[in-house]
């Protein structure tokens, strides 16, 4: 049975995802909704992010690295700041693991409160895009 979301959900999520993370450089606003729509396997935002960012410039061994664990790609591929801001994504989404605090202040050590707010806003927001597709496909 394909779930019937009520009122204007969708359209709601629209308005905040168009705010969400506005404060980040795109490149590394899609990054970020590519690394965590990966950890949660939700195709269509892979498809969709993969096509942001070719359309960006970015090469496409970087986006094929952001399948992997941040700690995993290859040295130099993304820089410091941008892994820092991978890795706090990845532990915000891989909710078991809880918050490890040295994510926060890695990043913290690149980008400033305002922009930190805006990469957690734009993991949770990509989180919850990807539990309404997933679940309503």
């Amino acid at each position: 049975m394909r779930a019937t979301l009520a009122g204007d959900v969708l359209k709601e999520l629209e308005a905040l995802d168009a705010r969400a993370g506005a404060q980040l450089e795109p490149r590394l606003r899609d990054m970020l909704r590519l690394r965590v729509s990966y950890l949660n396997g939700c195709v269509n935002s892979i498809r969709l992010h993969s096509e942001s960012l070719t359309l960006e410039g970015v090469r496409p061994d970087v986006i094929a690295a952001l399948a992997r664990p941040v700690r995993l790609m290859r040295a130099g591929l993304v820089s410091d700041g941008e892994e820092a801001a991978l890795r706090l994504a990845e532990v915000l989404t891989d909710a078991p693991r809880g918050l490890e605090p040295e994510a926060r202040v890695d990043a913290g050590h690149w980008y400033n409160s305002t922009q930190i707010g805006a990469i957690v806003q734009t993991v949770a927001l990509t989180n919850a895009w990807n539990r309404v597709l997933r679940g309503t496909d």
